[in-house]
């Protein structure tokens, strides 16, 4: 018996989706534009999706079991693209995960004043910082602020996502 037109178009479309983050992550480490390469790489991927199940399910028995196939796989390609974007630029963008790197750097201390000297806006940093302390990633020492044991597993966790994609110190 033959998988259903359904089935194939999830699985269709969770393939070609592991292979747009595939390409997208070796276009940031050779150093392509982020945006850019999301936008061309996914789309890609979402027209070889719609190829691929259309060409998987042309033998079946009605045209709505292509249309079902068809349409199943659109929408899982774009729930899968919905999430993995946000995800991704809060790694490029987030200022609280610049600052938990930054401190993790710095064996999980660094002087407020070199906070401050990083970041362009002095009030960014007070709010992102009483932020971190409220979420129970940073602890006040003084003057200074330490990584709590879950803030050096999450500054850990996103390292680990910043060195995999070749995204460089920024935030």
């Amino acid at each position: 018996m033959a998988p259903s037109p359904a089935l194939i178009g999830v699985i269709t479309a969770v393939a070609w989706f592991c292979g747009f983050v595939a390409v997208h992550i070796v276009g940031w480490r050779a150093g392509l534009s982020n945006a850019r390469s999301l936008l061309v790489s996914y789309m890609i991927s979402a027209l070889g999706t719609l190829i691929t199940v259309i060409a998987l399910t042309a033998g079946s028995k009605t045209i709505a079991s292509v249309l079902l196939a068809v349409l199943l796989a659109v929408m899982t390609s774009a729930c899968l693209v919905i999430l993995y974007v946000p995800a991704v630029y809060t790694v490029l963008t987030s200022l609280s995960v610049q600052t938990l790197i930054m401190l993790r750097r710095a064996a999980g201390a660094l002087p407020e004043a070199d906070l401050y000297d990083h970041f362009a806006d002095r009030s960014i940093v007070e709010g992102r910082l009483a932020t971190l302390v409220a979420s129970g990633y940073l602890v006040a020492d003084g003057a200074r602020f330490r990584l709590t044991s879950r803030g050096r597993k999450l500054a850990k966790i996103f390292r680990f996502i910043k060195r995999f994609w070749n995204l460089g110190a920024g935030g």
